[in-house]
C-alpha cells in the first residue's frame, strides 16, 4: 500500500552531520529575565528554526526552562522537518537509527538503544508551531534531508508559562494504538506518548465515506487507496512520555490518524500495519 504520506524526518538519515556552535547568552534569554523580575508571568518562549542545504539555525542559544513555542521558518527540503531531540550520545543515536529503520533481524533492538539514550520532542515541516516543556540540558535541532545539527542549551530559573489549551487530544497508548477525546477540532492538538515506543502522527485526510474496511483493504493492498484526499495534519517523532501540543490548520472531513514507524515488537514492522490507525472526524 502506497499512502501520499509525510514521512518521518528521521527516516532520511543517511549520515550525520554534527555542527555544534558556541553557546552563548542571548538578547532573548535576557528579556526572560527582564519580564520575571517584573513580576509578571512570562508566555511560552518562541524559538524559530530555520534550514538550508549548508545549515541549521536556531533563533536562540540559550534560553530558560519551561513551554518552549517552536516554529518552523524554513527547511532545505520541500515536506521536511526540523526536529528537537536530546542525546546521551548523538553519533550512536545516528548509527543505531539506521539500523533501526532498516528492518529485518536486529532492529528492533537497535530501536531500543534509541529510546534509552534519546528523547525526541517532536518536529515539522515549513509553517510549524508547537509547544513543549524542556529541562535543563543541551539539546539539538536536526534538519531530516541534511541532517546538518545544531545545539541549544536550556539553563537557569524555570519559566512559569502554560502550554497553550488545545480543545482536542491525541494519545498513543500502551498498546500502540490511537485514543482520542471526540471529534478534533480548535487551534491546538495535543499529542502525547504514552507507549513505550517513539511515535509520529499524521492525520491523513481521506473520503467522508470512507470505513474502517476500506483502511484495512487497503493497508493489505500495494495500491494507493482511492480514498485519499488533499490535506491533513502531521506531527513528528516523540518520544514515549513527551506531551506537546501543535498547531494545525485543521480541515473539516474525516482524517485517518497513522503511525508508520518501524516497531520495537516485530524488527521493523510499521505500526499502521499492526493496527496504529483510526478514523476521526476533524472539524476545522
Amino acid at each position: 500500500m502506497h499512502f501520499h504520506r509525510k514521512a518521518p524526518a528521521l527516516l532520511s538519515v543517511v549520515a550525520l552531520v554534527a555542527a555544534t556552535a558556541a553557546l552563548g547568552v542571548s538578547s532573548a534569554a535576557a528579556s526572560d529575565r527582564a519580564v520575571a523580575g517584573s513580576g509578571k508571568s512570562p508566555g511560552p518562549k518562541v524559538v524559530r528554526l530555520h534550514s538550508s542545504d549548508s545549515k541549521t539555525f536556531v533563533s536562540d542559544k540559550t534560553f530558560r526552562p519551561g513551554v518552549t513555542e517552536f516554529k518552523v521558518t524554513k527547511t532545505a527540503g520541500s515536506h521536511e522537518s526540523i526536529i528537537i531531540l536530546q542525546s546521551k550520545n548523538l553519533q550512536r543515536t545516528f548509527t543505531k537509527i539506521q539500523k533501526a529503520f532498516g528492518g529485518g533481524p536486529g532492529s528492533a533492538d537497535a530501536m531500543a538503544v534509541v529510546d534509552r539514550i534519546t528523547t525526541f520532542y517532536s518536529g515539522g515541516p515549513v509553517g510549524s508551531r508547537w509547544q513543549v516543556k524542556l529541562g535543563k540540558g543541551s539539546y539539538y535541532a536536526i534538519d531530516g534531508k541534511t541532517n546538518k545539527v545544531t545545539s541549544f542549551k536550556v539553563k537557569g530559573d524555570r519559566r512559569g508559562a502554560n502550554m497553550a489549551h488545545a480543545a482536542s487530544e491525541v494519545t498513543a497508548t500502551k498498546q500502540n494504538m490511537w485514543r482520542t477525546n471526540g471529534t478534533i477540532h480548535g487551534k491546538w492538538v495535543r499529542f502525547t506518548n504514552n507507549a513505550h515506543e517513539i511515535h509520529f502522527m499524521e492525520g491523513q485526510r481521506v473520503k467522508n465515506d470512507t470505513t474502517n474496511r476500506d483502511v484495512r483493504k487497503a493497508l493489505k493492498s500495494h495500491k494507493s487507496p482511492d480514498f485519499d484526499r488533499k490535506g491533513g495534519f502531521f506531527a513528528d517523532v516523540t518520544s514515549p512520555g513527551v506531551t506537546a501540543v501543535h498547531r494545525f490548520d485543521l480541515k473539516s472531513g474525516k482524517h485517518l490518524l497513522l503511525c508508520f514507524m518501524p516497531s520495537e515488537e516485530q524488527d521493523g514492522v510499521p505500526h499502521a500495519l499492526m493496527g496504529m490507525w483510526k478514523l476521526v472526524q476533524v472539524k476545522g
